[in-house]
């Protein structure tokens, strides 16, 4: 993986586009709840899907979660209680099926718990095609999560993550400066 900390001086992140000026405003619908029902789990999917250029499809019901097993879990999250691979999962198969949409959804719930994932974060990490099949596996998105607990005691993640809030002109949690630097950076150049 390339050294992020040296990447970040180079990163452009423009405050005006709509993907960094409607992020606070989405963190603040969650933040607001302490715990979600049905009806919130389904406008908050909407709301990061409506981030992302796939249509939201949701999958309640047997043999998964329905909207209410789908709140409870962000209440949990919410509430910084550990979810499983098997609630990350279960999470997942109701929101399209995508580990992408459910690892979203948990961040905007408790952004200093969970990082955004999808295919370009993949491809800086893992430096390799970010194929669906790789994308999907849980314990990808628990390596990364590890090796983002593992920047943030590096010496220079404080000017990292000062810098990166002065790019974007409001304060983001550890784990979103770290995946936008690596989101805005993914390697094109990586091995099939």
């Amino acid at each position: 993986m390339r050294d992020i900390f040296n990447l970040e001086s180079r990163t452009q992140i423009l405050s005006d586009e709509s993907y960094i000026m409607s992020y606070p405003h989405l963190l603040s619908y969650f933040a607001s709840k302490e715990i979600f029902d049905a009806s919130d789990f389904v406008r908050g999917a909407h709301m990061v899907y409506g981030w992302m250029p796939t249509i939201l499809e949701l999958h309640p019901g047997p043999p998964g979660l329905d909207f209410n097993g789908g709140a409870k879990l962000l209440t949990r999250a919410k509430h910084n209680e550990a979810l499983s691979d098997n609630d990350i999962d279960s999470l997942s198969c109701l929101i399209n099926h995508s580990l992408v949409g459910a690892s979203k959804l948990l961040h905007f719930v408790a952004p200093s718990k969970f990082a955004i994932w999808d295919t370009k974060v993949y491809a800086f990490v893992f430096e390799e095609k970010p194929y669906n099949y790789r994308v999907n596996q849980i314990a990808n998105y628990r390596h990364y999560l590890n090796k983002l607990a593992q920047l943030q005691s590096d010496p220079r993640f404080g000017a990292f993550l000062r810098a990166v809030n002065k790019k974007i002109g409001y304060d983001v949690s550890p784990l979103r400066s770290l995946e936008l630097v690596m989101y805005l950076n993914p390697d094109s150049e990586v091995e099939p």
